[in-house]
């Protein structure tokens, strides 16, 4: 199954914004000021890592990348943590504390005669549908103890990118990373139609200038999160654009189904051709789009599957793979 149904959140922030181009629109757009401008954001570069707990990868997503400072040319790192849940972690300060404990840990494996900490700049992107009310700095954490010195108490504050009031007028970017954001948006809040109503021009612009790949998952990632007669309002709209926009969905289906017939193929049975169709069908693909880029309708699926079914019945071997 392709792994954006499986984990649509994830794979649809890490698609995005491993582009980076995309990353520097967003990051440039919400860092302070002063300190984006000090960045060369020539250098940026994505390192191929990630520091999030397994238990943790359904609700959190991670991208860390190295930059350059202009003045100096030293580098740092900007990690940008992704967290698609609906309400705020208070405790969320306290993973990335040891998340960035993990950075610098593998600096060391790299470099382990380095004199100095390569400085992290952690950024948390939330698009819960409550507003972000914890504090950023890890200190808070901490109950007041009469006659403390404050100076033993770590003041560890990453930066927060909060859009659960956002309005969607408001989302910058690039253009794939604002689709992105919207299609996330959607997602979370229950008046999801208002928020895909501004990704529609963008998906139309998308498509225009031949963004087939981009387009593909953004497809996959909107049946995968919202109900199939949002997303065929959508498209719709998207053709109301005049963007052949149907042309591009049966491409990408016709993909998926050829990938399925030379499964199938080489296994020697209808399995594979089968297995893509179900695949889709999960997705919410509409018969519509099916049919036309395979030729089967929902009535000849039936018998398919029946036929499999009798001769698996009939010969128990029949379904096993040939070594």
């Amino acid at each position: 199954m392709h792994r954006i149904i499986q984990h649509p959140h994830d794979t649809l922030f890490r698609t995005v914004f491993r582009d980076l181009g995309e990353a520097q629109r967003l990051l440039e757009a919400h860092l302070p000021p002063t300190l984006a401008q000090a960045l060369d954001w020539a250098t940026l570069r994505l390192e191929e890592t990630s520091f999030v707990d397994p238990a943790l990868q359904e609700s959190e997503s991670d991208l860390l990348y190295t930059v350059q400072v202009q003045a100096t040319a030293e580098p740092l790192h900007l990690y940008l943590l992704f967290e698609h849940q609906s309400t705020p972690d208070r405790w969320m300060r306290l993973r990335l504390l040891n998340y960035m404990g993990r950075i610098w840990d593998e600096s060391f494996k790299a470099e382990p005669k380095q004199q100095q900490l390569r400085p992290i700049i952690p950024v948390v992107f939330y698009q819960g549908r409550s507003a972000w009310t914890y504090s950023t700095d890890l200190a808070d954490l901490f109950p007041t103890v009469p006659g403390w010195d404050e100076t033993l108490t770590p003041h560890v504050r990453h930066l927060l990118i909060d859009q659960s009031g956002m309005p969607p007028t408001a989302v910058v970017g690039g253009l794939k990373g604002q689709i992105a954001q919207l299609l996330l948006m959607a997602a979370m809040r229950a008046q999801a139609q208002a928020v895909l109503a501004q990704a529609v021009p963008l998906l139309a612009e998308l498509v225009a200038v031949g963004g087939t790949d981009a387009h593909s998952t953004f497809f996959l990632y909107l049946f995968a999160t919202q109900e199939r007669a949002l997303v065929l309002e959508v498209l719709e709209a998207v053709e109301e654009h005049q963007m052949q926009v149907g042309g591009d969905l049966v491409t990408y289906a016709e993909e998926l189904i050829e990938e399925g017939l030379q499964k199938g193929l080489q296994e020697g049975r209808q399995e594979g051709k089968l297995e893509v169709i179900a695949q889709l069908l999960a997705a919410g693909t509409p018969w519509q789009i099916i049919t036309q880029a395979t030729g089967i309708t929902p009535e000849t699926f039936a018998a398919l599957k029946a036929e499999v079914s009798r001769r698996t019945t009939n010969d128990p071997t029949a379904g096993s793979e040939q070594g």
